[in-house]
């Protein structure tokens, strides 16, 4: 239970971080390109410490890794996109929403019980997750109508999702056994030389400046990142993804937007707070035993 906590703590707080590049207008490709990078320095510096550092290539997980780490930097890259074309509120909610790909994954291909309370509460979980995303200002939503625009969510909702469903099956190739911080530091690894691409065109492009204040905000994400990561490896050890991945996907969204609240005087329509109620009520319902 320790690492479900710890997952959704330090997943709200990189959503809180990501909230503070807008305000000291810090380059998102080169924070990110930093933030890969020290999240990689921490996971190969615990793994030298503990004795755990070995040639990726010999290990199970290795192809399903690369995989992986390439998916997270072009998921990533697509939510910039959707942000920008779709609006942040239509891409949030497709994000979230994709709860239910790693949710039915679990179900029929690792034959994880489901019993009805699980359903009745995934089924609250999904509302609640449309209240406090969807009901944000909807002024913040682009309305242009073109067929990006419909189809980037779809990308966002499916590649959040697949990206779940990789997770869950490089930890189940590293096995149960093994401390998973040299595969994390490596799916990290992985990231960063995509994103170092990204970064350099950029730069040879002219579409941004070097600035070291970007190194900094890309350090403080890559930390509080690598241990969100590591937290939610540790936790598919003892938790299935019919619980596992609904409850922290409520957890992000509620304790972020209470962030925001709280640390940015966001507003909070009576939607969003009838879907903290909502979600409170889902998460003690998805976790009672099947």
């Amino acid at each position: 239970m320790i690492y479900l906590i710890l997952a959704i703590l330090f997943s709200t707080a990189i959503f809180v971080v990501m909230r503070l590049f807008k305000r000291f207008e810090l380059d998102n490709h080169q924070a990110l390109a930093w933030n890969y990078a020290t999240a990689t320095v921490i996971g190969f510096a615990m793994s030298a410490a503990n004795g755990a550092l070995t040639s990726p290539v010999s290990e199970p997980w290795f192809p399903l890794s690369t995989l992986t780490g390439f998916w997270f930097i072009l998921t990533y890259v697509l939510m910039v996109v959707s942000s920008q074309r779709s609006g942040v509120t239509v891409t949030s909610l497709s994000s979230k929403l994709s709860v239910v790909i790693p949710t039915l994954f679990g179900v029929i291909f690792l034959k994880e019980a489901l019993g009805l309370t699980q359903v009745a509460g995934i089924v609250l979980a999904l509302t609640a997750l449309f209240l406090v995303v969807g009901g944000k200002d909807k002024k913040q939503v682009n309305t242009e109508k073109t067929t990006l625009i419909v189809l980037l969510p779809i990308l966002i909702f499916f590649g959040t999702g697949i990206g779940d469903v990789l997770m869950k099956i490089t930890e189940t190739a590293n096995g149960h056994e093994n401390d998973p911080t040299f595969m994390v530091a490596f799916i990290y690894g992985v990231s960063f030389v995509f994103s170092v691409l990204l970064m350099g065109y950029d730069l040879l492009k002219g579409k941004s400046k070097w600035q070291w204040k970007n190194a900094l905000g890309g350090v403080v994400l890559g930390a509080v990142n690598f241990f969100s990561t590591y937290s939610v490896y540790q936790a598919m050890r003892v938790f299935d993804n019919v619980v596992l991945f609904p409850v922290y996907n409520i957890g992000v969204v509620c304790l972020t937007a209470l962030a925001g609240w709280l640390l940015f005087k966001e507003k909070l329509t009576w939607t969003n707070y009838l879907g903290l109620v909502i979600a409170i009520i889902a998460v003690l319902l998805i976790t009672m035993n099947p």
